[in-house]
């Protein structure tokens, strides 16, 4: 399982939004999801983006500390990996996402490979724009596990 607690992590990690431009296919994808995440290509690495009302990204905002894993599914219809995440604001409002990359997507796999490249990944808080912007580190053994499994799906 792959898991860190964002306490240590996010120290200068937090990031001024104003910067943060979308491409114009991604706000299109945002504008057609009510609430969810999504990854996506931004500055050639693979990021975050949760979307949901204001109320909620304001207490996603405030977080406490963040677990993650990834799931390998293998099966004939739809192989994926899945990441699921849970964030934990200060508040101890407890919040899940999940997002499954389909492997049988070449864009899919690009971000899986981005990913792997990476050592963090940025999360993007989102209402009608981008609210906040955090960095996440991955730890050394996160990354380990991490990449294990994406070279099973990318060879």
């Amino acid at each position: 399982m792959l898991s860190l607690i964002l306490k240590p992590l996010l120290k200068n990690l937090d990031s001024s939004p104003e910067n943060t431009e979308l491409p114009f296919d991604t706000e299109i994808s945002l504008s057609m999801i009510e609430s969810g995440c999504i990854f996506v290509s931004l500055d050639q690495k693979a990021a975050l983006i949760i979307k949901s009302a204001s109320d909620i990204i304001k207490k996603l905002n405030n977080i406490n500390g963040i677990s993650f894993n990834f799931e390998l599914i293998e099966r004939p219809e739809f192989p994926s990996v899945g990441m699921h995440l849970t964030i934990t604001t200060v508040s101890n409002n407890e919040f899940k996402f999940d997002y499954f990359f389909n492997t049988d997507s070449p864009q899919e796999l690009d971000l899986l490979k981005r990913l792997k490249q990476q050592d963090h990944f940025d999360m993007l808080l989102f209402d009608t724009h981008v609210v906040h912007l955090k960095r996440i580190d991955f730890g050394k053994n996160d990354k380990l596990e991490l990449n294990s499994m994406i070279d099973k799906v990318i060879t």
